[in-house]
């Protein structure tokens, strides 16, 4: 029988948590350091500023001990080791170093648009899948999830001549809500915030207008989605884009927005899922084959990009 780190408190690979005062500052005034945070990143080299976040708001989530077990759980699950090993701690921080840098880079970007779009971007695959939507006219439903860094797809998106539009839950953080909304709105993607049963009708009007609509399809906020395995569980995924999709009679296109150890990204764009069926029966069935069809495309994504 395998020990867990409650009964070996000292089980490889685990440090002692920091100290609880830490997180309990950084969300208090977290209003006051979020807009500081930004303030430092377009004034100062990017790897200086990360080597800040991770021994501040990196260290502050660290020590949120349900956020770490949850963290630590995963990685697990994709490493298919315990959660005390050594290795799943370090993937586990390496991950939260991956979302400073996202952070870090939407900013930046942001504020000061990269005019050339092969030094941020040099890897893009499977663009073509996007020009023949774009060229088909109807729009399409962009389908990613919370890997890499999909904030920052807007720059090459826009790039190859597309309308983009994000459909997002609001952020618990005011302040981090503003700045994440006016960080799309230099880059002129509309924002469709998930408020109420009815925001579908815009994504549907969005469409309609020949938009390209970004959508999360990793997380079931709903608690109404279909379980599929994935990484040994199974886990539940929202069905609303793959209705929404079949509804607008346009494709889901999986797509991934990817760091490199060099600090450039990858575009990685999947051929198109669409949800066609006739009857109620076979739209059912239809819904279950395309989301196994984007779930498998995410599965491979996270294993190879894990620490994402």
């Amino acid at each position: 029988m395998s020990q867990t780190p409650a009964q070996h408190p000292h089980a490889p690979g685990r440090r002692p948590d920091a100290p609880p005062i830490v997180s309990r500052l950084t969300h208090v005034t977290f209003g006051l350091w979020f807009p500081f945070f930004r303030w430092l990143v377009l004034r100062f080299p990017p790897e200086w500023v990360a080597r800040l976040a991770e021994a501040t708001a990196e260290r502050a989530i660290w020590a949120r001990e349900t956020v770490r077990e949850a963290i630590l759980a995963n990685h697990a699950a994709l490493l298919g080791l315990p959660p005390w090993r050594r290795e799943v701690e370090e993937s586990a921080r390496g991950m939260l170093g991956h979302h400073s840098r996202s952070w870090i880079d939407l900013l930046r970007f942001s504020a000061s648009p990269p005019t050339n779009l092969d030094e941020i971007v040099p890897v893009r695959v499977g663009t073509e899948h996007l020009l023949a939507a774009r060229e088909a006219g109807r729009g399409a439903i962009l389908l990613t999830a919370h890997v890499g860094n999909f904030e920052i797809g807007g720059f090459f998106l826009g790039a190859i001549g597309l309308k983009v539009a994000v459909v997002y839950l609001q952020d618990p953080s005011p302040v981090v809500e503003r700045d994440r909304k006016a960080a799309r709105d230099r880059l002129g993607i509309r924002s469709l915030p998930m408020t109420s049963e009815f925001s579908a009708v815009k994504i549907l009007r969005s469409l309609e207008e020949g938009y390209f609509v970004a959508i999360q399809g990793d997380r079931d906020y709903s608690g109404t989605g279909r379980k599929l395995p994935f990484l040994g569980r199974d886990v539940s995924f929202p069905v609303g884009p793959f209705r929404i999709a079949a509804a607008a009679g346009v494709p889901l296109l999986p797509v991934f927005v990817l760091r490199e150890k060099d600090g450039t990204y990858r575009t990685a764009v999947e051929a198109p899922i669409r949800v066609e069926a006739a009857s109620r029966g076979e739209r059912d069935e239809a819904e279950r084959a395309a989301m196994t069809a984007f779930v498998s495309h995410l599965e491979r994504t996270v294993r190879a990009y894990g620490e994402q």
